[in-house]
């Protein structure tokens, strides 16, 4: 027994190695995609050319860029250029000097924090609205928290929205200093036709409160937002080898396939996902006692959450799943798979690495691996054709 699970901890620990090998290989030599675009010199030049899209979670302080008919990526920092577009996704990013405010919820205030900034930065803000009045603009904290800039007259003010503890006679209170409805007020005074209620603190909401208010002072709307400012669906066809060990059911490397689908998240979460699987494995004899047999096809059911690692064409990803078995043919599992993904269309995977239910059954902790291929099929672009 003990031989057993240092053998199993040995092959699930060197495959996690491996997965987080790649993973910062990956990160350390900078990968992501090239696409199409151009960057705007501070001179309001346009430069056609490739951009490298890293898969921001963060908004970008640089960027990687190769001009047409050139072998050599130049790296341009927010100060050195105006802006940037990423076409493939209609992605406008500009360069903006903005101010830094350390307000963070983290930390419990004995008085309300200052609104002064405590710093500025150069940094790629990417467009969300823009228009012949006014023009909106995202910022991404290294936290993942969205700010929002509003320009109108060449003059950028971010709309203040800012949650935060407050200790008062010993008890913490959250409170929110969300100035930005007095600031939107302040902005769009100028047009008598506007009457759009204060919209939430969210890029949807704020968009169209832009859009309405220019188009109630010039009649035109023009709007900028990433393609991939939306969820996306993909079809998950998959096969493999499927094995198990259980006082009731024991597999070894029996055929498997299966279908599901695959929610990933929109822009800037893009490597996050949703799952949901269906795994078949026909021909399992299940032995009830030494007299009674029946021929079988396991149905296993998944649902798991997970992220892929880095912006390279081949990437690492991990995830969370619960899985369990039609009529009770095997233990409940809830715990970890991983694999490996080319362009998040082909993922080899190792399912139920390690089952933390185990400590509700009578199922092994460490598990024989489910080792299957996917392949992702997007449902948007088959609605397309």
């Amino acid at each position: 027994m003990f031989l057993h699970f240092t053998r199993v901890t040995f092959l699930l620990s060197g495959i996690f190695s491996f997965i987080f090998s790649v993973s910062t290989l990956s990160n350390a030599n900078g990968q992501g995609k090239l696409v199409e675009g151009y960057i705007i010199t501070t001179q309001k030049d346009t430069i056609f050319g490739s951009v490298r899209d890293e898969g921001w979670t963060a908004s970008p302080a640089k960027i990687q860029f190769k001009k047409k008919e050139s072998f050599v990526e130049e790296q341009y920092l927010a100060e050195q250029i105006a802006a940037f577009c990423m076409l493939s996704n209609k992605a406008i990013y500009k360069s903006k000097k903005i101010g830094i405010r350390n307000i963070t919820l983290e930390q419990i205030y004995k008085t309300a924090p200052s609104m002064i900034a405590k710093d500025s930065i150069h940094i790629f803000l990417q467009e969300i609205v823009t228009g012949e009045k006014a023009s909106l603009f995202e910022y991404v904290e290294l936290t993942e928290v969205s700010r929002f800039f509003v320009e109108k007259e060449k003059q950028l003010t971010e709309l203040y929205y800012y949650p935060f503890y407050k200790e008062v006679n010993n008890k913490k209170y959250l409170l929110i200093y969300d100035d930005y409805k007095r600031q939107l007020k302040s902005l769009t005074f100028d047009s008598e036709t506007f009457k759009s209620p204060i919209p939430e603190y969210q890029e949807k909401s704020l968009k169209k409160y832009i859009e309405q208010y220019n188009q109630s002072l010039t009649g035109e709307i023009k709007v900028y937002v990433a393609d991939d400012n939306k969820v996306k669906y993909d079809l998950d066809v998959n096969l493999g080898s499927e094995n198990w060990n259980s006082p009731y059911l024991n597999m070894s490397n029996e055929f498997t396939y299966g279908i599901g689908l695959r929610i990933t998240l929109p822009r800037r979460f893009q490597n996050r996902y949703f799952r949901l699987n269906v795994f078949m494995t026909p021909g399992l004899t299940i032995r009830y006692d030494n007299t009674y047999s029946e021929k079988i096809t396991l149905k296993t059911f998944e649902a798991a959450m997970g992220s892929y690692i880095g912006s390279g064409v081949i990437r690492p990803y991990l995830g969370f799943n619960y899985s369990g078995v039609y009529r009770n043919y095997r233990s409940t599992f809830l715990g970890m798979h991983g694999g490996i993904s080319y362009k998040r269309r082909l993922n080899l995977e190792v399912g139920h690495l390690a089952n933390f239910y185990s400590v509700f059954g009578e199922s092994e902790f460490f598990n024989k691996p489910r080792i299957s291929l996917h392949y992702m099929i997007s449902i948007d672009n088959l609605f397309k054709k």
